[in-house]
Formats: C-alpha cells, sequence, structure tokens
C-alpha cells in the first residue's frame, strides 16, 4: 500500500512539473515569438516615420492633430501586415499617430486603450532612456506585450494581446496531463480504499477461523467479491467438517458400545461358567451324599461377584449431586484410611496424613468420595510388593483443594497410561478394570478431576475438588 500511494504520488508531482515546464516554456515561446513580431513592426514604422518627415519639408510646421492624422494613416497601412497588432507613435511629449487595423470589432479603432496606457508610457520612457522599452503584462486570461525603439525625434512602439497563450496542440498535451494527474489520484483513492477493504475483509476471515476451530456451529458472513467466494468455501467446509465430526462422534459411540458389550459379556460369563459347573456338581452330589456349605458358598461368591460389576456398572449412570454440600474433608480420609488400616497393616504397609490445613472444605458428597478414596488406596495397596508407604497429601491451591495419594510402588507403565481410566482395562489378575473409571465418574460429578502423575519411584493420583470458602 505504502508503494503505491509513494508510486502514485510520485506520478501526480511529477505530472504538474511537466505541466508547469509545458505552460512555462509555452509562455517563453510565445513571448519570444511575439517580440520579433513586435520588433520588425516597429522597425517598419520607425522607416515609414523618416521617410514621411524626409520627404516633407513642412512637416514641422504642421499642426498636431495633421500630423497624428498622417502618423495614423502611416500605422494604419504597416500594421495591418501584423494580424492583433496595435501601435503608434510618441512625438512631441505625447502620443499619436495610434490604430488597430487588424481590430476584430469590424470598427476602425483608434483610441489607445486606457487599461494598458500607463504601461505604454512605461515602455516608451524605457525606450527614451535606452533605445529600447518593453513591459509584460500577464493577466488571469490573456497576456500582453508591448515594445517600444527610440529615435533621434520619435519613438516606436507596437503591442499585441495574447489570449490562451498556447497554441492548439500545446493545449491538448496540458488537457492529457492534467487528465493524468486526475487518472492517477484517482487510482490512489481506489487502491487505498481496495487495500483497506481486503484488510478488513482477511480480518474477518482470521478472526472466523479462529471461531471456527472451537465453535464448530459457526458460519462466516457472506461477503461480495473474492473474500466472498472464500468465505462460502470456508463454510462448506466447516459443514462438511461437522457432519465428519457427527460421524466419527456416531462411530466411537457405536465402537465404545460394542467395546463395553463385549467386556461385559466376557466378565459376567466367567461367574456364569463358575456357578453353572457348581450346580452341576451339587445335582450330582444330591441324593450320593451330603452337600457342603462350602459348595453353597461358591456359588455365593461368584452371584456376590455378578453383583459387584453389575454395581460398578450403574456407577457410570449415578450422577447424583444431591448430597453435596460444603464439608471438611480431612473427616472422610481418615474414615477411608481408618477402614482399610488393618488391610494395610496385613501388608506392611503404612499411611501417612499430611494437610496444611485440617479445616479445609470442599462441597463433596461422602459416600461417592468415600468410594473414590477407597478405591484409590485398594489400588495403591495392591500395587506394593512387600513393605511401603502410602503418603496422602491435602492442600489448598487457590479456589481449589487437593488430595494427592503417593504410593510406594512400581508405578504405572508407559504403555499402560493411556488407558488407565478407560473402563475394563485392567492391567492387574482378578481386576474388572472398573474402579478408576468408576472413580473419575464419580469425581467429575462433583465438579472436580482425577489425574494421574510420574511419582518417580511409585504413582500419584490427584484428586482436585473445588474449596469452601476459608475460614477467619
Amino acid at each position: 500500500m505504502l508503494f503505491v500511494l509513494a508510486a502514485a504520488i510520485s506520478v501526480a508531482a511529477l505530472t504538474v512539473v511537466l505541466i508547469s515546464n509545458a505552460i512555462r516554456s509555452a509562455e517563453r515561446v510565445v513571448i519570444s515569438d511575439t517580440r520579433k513580431m513586435l520588433s520588425t513592426a516597429n522597425l517598419e514604422l520607425d522607416q515609414q516615420y523618416s521617410y514621411r518627415v524626409s520627404s516633407d519639408s513642412s512637416w514641422p510646421s504642421l499642426p498636431r492633430a495633421a500630423q497624428d492624422v498622417s502618423l495614423r494613416a502611416i500605422s494604419q497601412a504597416t500594421l495591418r501586415s501584423y494580424p492583433g497588432v496595435e501601435g503608434g507613435y510618441f512625438s512631441n511629449g505625447d502620443i499619436a499617430g495610434y490604430s488597430f487595423p487588424t481590430h476584430g470589432s469590424g470598427e476602425r479603432k483608434i483610441d489607445v486603450p486606457e487599461a494598458e496606457l500607463t504601461d505604454i508610457r512605461a515602455a516608451i520612457e524605457g525606450a527614451v532612456r535606452t533605445g529600447h522599452g518593453e513591459q509584460v503584462l500577464r493577466g488571469s486570461r490573456d497576456l500582453v506585450v508591448i515594445e517600444a525603439v527610440a529615435n533621434a525625434d520619435h519613438v516606436a512602439w507596437t503591442m499585441k494581446r495574447l489570449s490562451g497563450l498556447t497554441d492548439p496542440g500545446e493545449r491538448r498535451r496540458t488537457v492529457l496531463l492534467v487528465f493524468l494527474v486526475v487518472a492517477a489520484l484517482i487510482s490512489v483513492a481506489g487502491t487505498l480504499a481496495t487495500v483497506f477493504g481486503l484488510r478488513h475483509g482477511l480480518a474477518e476471515l482470521e478472526s472466523g477461523l479462529a471461531r471456527l476451530e472451537t465453535d464448530l456451529e459457526f458460519e462466516l458472513t457472506p461477503r461480495p467479491g473474492e473474500l466472498g467466494r472464500i468465505s462460502k468455501s470456508v463454510n462448506r467446509v466447516a459443514a462438511a467438517r461437522r457432519k465428519l465430526e457427527a460421524e466419527l462422534q456416531r462411530e466411537d459411540r457405536l465402537r465404545a458400545i460394542g467395546r463395553l458389550a463385549a467386556n461385559i459379556a466376557h466378565e459376567i460369563r466367567n461367574p456364569l461358567n463358575g456357578i453353572r459347573l457348581t450346580m452341576q456338581m451339587l445335582k450330582q452330589k444330591v441324593g450320593r451324599e451330603p452337600v457342603r456349605a462350602k459348595d453353597i458358598d461358591l456359588v455365593i461368591e461368584e452371584v456376590d461377584r455378578l453383583n459387584g460389576l453389575l454395581t460398578e456398572l450403574l456407577a457410570f449412570r449415578e450422577r447424583s449431586t444431591a448430597g453435596m454440600e460444603p464439608q471438611p474433608a480431612l473427616p472422610v480420609i481418615e474414615r477411608c484410611v481408618q477402614l482399610l488400616k488393618p488391610q494395610a497393616d496385613e501388608s506392611g504397609i503404612q499411611i501417612h496424613v499430611r494437610a496444611a490445613d485440617p479445616d479445609i472444605s470442599a462441597p463433596v458428597e461422602p459416600k461417592q468420595l468415600t468410594q473414590v478414596l477407597t478405591n484409590l488406596l485398594l489400588n495403591s495397596i495392591a500395587a506394593i510388593s512387600g513393605r511401603g508407604n502410602i503418603d496422602i497429601d491435602v492442600r489448598r491451591n487457590g479456589h481449589s483443594m487437593s488430595i494427592d495419594i503417593h504410593d510406594s510402588g512400581p508405578g504405572v507403565a508407559d504403555e499402560d497410561r493411556e488407558h488407565l481410566f478407560d473402563p475394563f482395562y485392567t492391567s492387574r489378575p482378578g481386576g474388572t478394570g472398573l474402579g478408576l473409571a468408576v472413580s473419575r465418574e464419580l469425581v467429575q460429578a462433583m465438579g472436580g478431576t482425577l489425574t494421574y502423575r510420574d511419582g518417580s519411584p511409585g504413582a500419584i493420583f490427584s484428586l482436585t475438588l473445588p474449596a469452601g470458602e476459608l475460614r477467619p
């Protein structure tokens, strides 16, 4: 834009300079030609004056009126050959013999023009002093050139009025240059308008594309011209993207449902097979030998296993927050630790709770928080082989509360981290793969997050919840 503007201004300035130079050059040429014409006319007037005076011995005694009439006849005959030239003589202290034979009015003009009389006398006075006098008068519409030549007892003077200054060819060139200046200015205005329009349109496109990254339903505003076609193309791409996203989401849901159904079928088949085998064995024993209590216990254990599996599945659906209210989090944590302490002691594992703010509170559902903490602590106990430690750190982070459970186990393998919270994914023999998935769902229902990070050594599961107001 700046380069185009600079070029256009340069062209306009150059055109103005050329026009000014052309006008000055044309004026100089016209004035020079006019001076030559007037000098020639003055020379001829002077010759005719000398011839008239020398041929008539009574000339000095003639009355001034008679001399004026005679000199006017001479200038009338002499200047007829010089179109547009008027003039006469200066003799005996006054202007005499004035005529304008080629005056365009159709009548004889014998009166000296009053508008230029002062300048005519100035040219005559210059000629009397130096032998040659001249005046160039520049008006708004014309230019007047006056020439005077002095002799011993008289001065011959002529004058020509120039209107328009230049010839037709020069006028056409001037008009062309003016047209170029106007065209350059129009080009500058058009270029600036186009550039600003493009910048505004591109800014709208850029902001619209940035919004499309997060809002798939957004559409660019239709615009005219090239940018309008780009906007329509972007809107078509966005519509195709929305359709593709919907199809991908549908396929993801179908794949998730398929995986869930397959995993549920797999998990339910195992206890059902155990129940069937146990019942077949009981059928064979009936009537031949007594049924033992441990045979019935096997059936009950498998039924309990099915009931536990269904309970964990139903936890995905249960997102009720009716029981949520701000309450201290530390008592819930300590109750979970107390429940699992016998199991931890049996494995030689010590559980430590550290709270920088014992009164920190959060809006939680106690049963759901207890289930989440129990799942996490059971996973940590199962992950530690032999003696070890589990550290529970409770702290406030601005407007949130975090509970970090850090165990001294081997941590989570790199290949398992991506699927750590996927339902039915487990790397532990005998696990259902629902504990962490259910825990994350329950935490999200309470407005928090559950994440994993490497403890180096061990694993850290971080539970973050909105914190209550600080107590005074």
